[in-house]
């Protein structure tokens, strides 16, 4: 729902002017016109042509009644030639028609002089159906109203605890819980609660799962981990926590953390997905929460670690210690057991471009220096371990010009399309160029699907713009620990992790001060996060004190880098 309030003077919002007189100077007919789009809490101020007896006005004098003929709770007051009748302490009812009836009763005095109305006025008004309710939430989800406004300020002004916002029966505040996205393919979230494309920071898919932060008339704040971002109440829908039935969480075992992502608008699952080893400070069988997959807490809020899973946040720059023929064996054993459960797998061992594909991925990872375990990783989340009509019929193993809002294939190939792969090497070429070139490489930071060499998530990484899917990068990063646990744990830990610990953080040659800068994490003006972008330390120390040596990002220099220790905040990983 879009915001567009009616600009009315202050007078012309809380006030409508009846002049009223003896019958013999004024018309009553005048008076009588319905006035329609009223507030709820629209207020009469009635003006008499003379000194109204204060006596005379009661429930019988003047009075608003409903279309069912019930008398409304008003509360009516005089001064001098002044009678002011205020809505119902709960507001008018949205859309409803009401009356105001001014009767024979309600007396005048001039001197010693009575004056009456020749004949009762009646004044028909109907109230907006624009109309922001404050309502109390109940355990069990239910809603009961508890006063009702003509606009979002005066709704938010009378806000108690446990309360929430409604605007045609839709929440626009609530007092915790979640945001759901809606049918839109892709649903923009913004840096800033402005919403041109200047501010656009990412996207994220048809029902997902965000953290509700708060709710203006304007926009809504949603919590991404360590940074608030910005949606449109259009593009969403807003589920208090006592309303929702479900909710993501995270739970581990002894194979290791796995996510079980909920989506709010069909209450269903996906099925569980491992995102790596089990964080020493979370226990078996038990849910647990999480904004970013980093900063985990109990049911019940309370805060029980920080942790990021290893090869999420490891650089694609550090080469897997896996051979080719290590990772042939992998796909040959994992395409094996595919094919034993028949169905979209018969024949897998037979069909799937992944079968032998160690040598081409250790020959580009060496040519392109972006690690191997990394595609193949990318290739089996894409392709479903390459049995995908796209992969089968269009050697495209990573859905490359396939957008989310046009994923149809057919097997019915059109060899013309920007989509189709003469070969899974030309596929494959496509990618690393693709990622060195617009989300790998901080020489162009300025482009805007850089934002830091990792898989990362919707903050940081090729995540922010790869994927809508706003766990593709934790997904990519559960292939490779299941890889490299399957393989012998080659890879794991083996460097340490970390992220920039403020702006403007330099990367320079060698461990001094006037060593050349290779690149600098800082730019004019942006929207980026460049204040925690990922690092990968080195696996060899600094040989000097107050240096970091840090895994180069540039896509052709491997040598290492160096940067002073403040600037690298170290995390523990699982």
């Amino acid at each position: 729902m879009r915001f567009l309030f009616k600009k009315w003077h202050l007078f012309c919002l809380l006030v409508t002017l009846l002049i009223l007189a003896p019958l013999s100077t004024v018309s009553a007919a005048a008076l009588t016109d319905e006035a329609t789009d009223m507030p709820t809490d629209k207020e009469w101020i009635i003006t008499f042509s003379f000194p109204v007896i204060e006596s005379s006005i009661t429930s019988n004098s003047i009075y608003v009644m409903n279309s069912k003929q019930e008398e409304q709770p008003v509360k009516i007051s005089v001064e001098d030639d002044v009678v002011i009748v205020q809505a119902p302490e709960a507001g008018y009812e949205a859309g409803q028609t009401y009356t105001l009836h001014i009767t024979t009763d309600a007396l005048g005095q001039v001197g010693n002089e009575i004056k009456t109305l020749k004949k009762p006025i009646t004044k028909p008004f109907t109230i907006t159906t624009e109309v922001y309710t404050v309502v109390d939430i109940r355990e069990d989800g239910t809603y009961s109203v508890a006063s009702s406004h003509s606009t979002f300020d005066k709704a938010n002004a009378s806000l108690q605890e446990g309360q929430g916002i409604m605007l045609n029966e839709q929440y626009v505040k609530i007092p915790s819980g979640f945001v759901a996205t809606n049918t839109q393919t892709v649903t923009t979230i913004y840096k800033e609660p402005i919403f041109t494309k200047m501010y656009e920071y990412t996207g994220v898919a048809t029902d997902t799962e965000l953290t509700y932060s708060d709710a203006t008339a304007d926009y809504v704040k949603v919590n991404l981990g360590e940074q608030d971002m910005y949606v449109q109440h259009d593009d969403v829908t807003l589920i208090p926590t006592a309303t929702a039935k479900g909710q993501s969480y995270y739970q581990a075992n002894q194979q290791g953390l796995w996510h079980s992502v909920y989506h709010h608008h069909s209450g269903k699952y996906d099925g569980a997905y491992v995102v790596g080893k089990r964080p020493t400070f979370l226990n078996e069988g038990v849910k647990y929460y999480s904004v970013d997959g980093a900063n985990f807490t109990t049911a019940d809020g309370e805060i029980t670690g920080e942790s990021h899973a290893y090869f999420q946040y490891l650089s694609p720059r550090v080469p897997t210690n896996y051979s080719a023929a290590e990772l042939d064996t992998y796909i040959n054993t994992q395409l094996a057991a595919k094919e034993l459960t028949g169905g979209r797998y018969t024949n897998a061992t037979v069909k799937s471009p992944l079968k032998d594909l160690g040598a081409t991925l250790k020959f580009i990872e060496k040519e392109y220096r972006i690690n191997a375990l990394l595609i193949l990783s990318l290739a089996i989340h894409e392709s479903d371990y390459g049995m995908s009509c796209h992969a089968q019929n269009y050697n495209n193993l990573f859905g490359l010009t396939v957008p989310d809002n046009d994923a149809h294939c057919s097997e019915d190939v059109d060899t013309s399309s920007k989509k189709y792969y003469a070969s899974v090497m030309e596929n494959i070429s496509a990618l690393v160029n693709q990622l060195n070139t617009n989300y790998l490489d901080p020489l162009n930071m300025r482009e805007y699907r850089y934002n830091g060499v990792a898989l990362g998530n919707k903050l940081i990484g090729m995540n922010v713009r790869y994927a809508s899917d706003p766990h593709w990068g934790a997904k990519a990063a559960g292939h490779m620990y299941s890889i490299d646990q399957e393989l012998g744990s080659k890879d794991y830990q083996k460097h340490e992790l970390g992220f920039t610990a403020s702006s403007d953080v330099s990367i320079r040659t060698g461990p001094f001060i006037d060593h050349n800068r290779a690149y600098q994490y800082k730019l004019d003006w942006t929207i980026k996060l460049l204040g925690q972008m990922p690092i990968t330390l080195s696996a060899t120390p600094s040989e000097t004190n107050g240096w970091l040596r840090v895994i180069s990002e540039l896509p052709r220099d491997g040598s290492d880098l160096y940067t002073i220790t403040p600037n690298v905040r170290i995390v523990t990983t699982h």
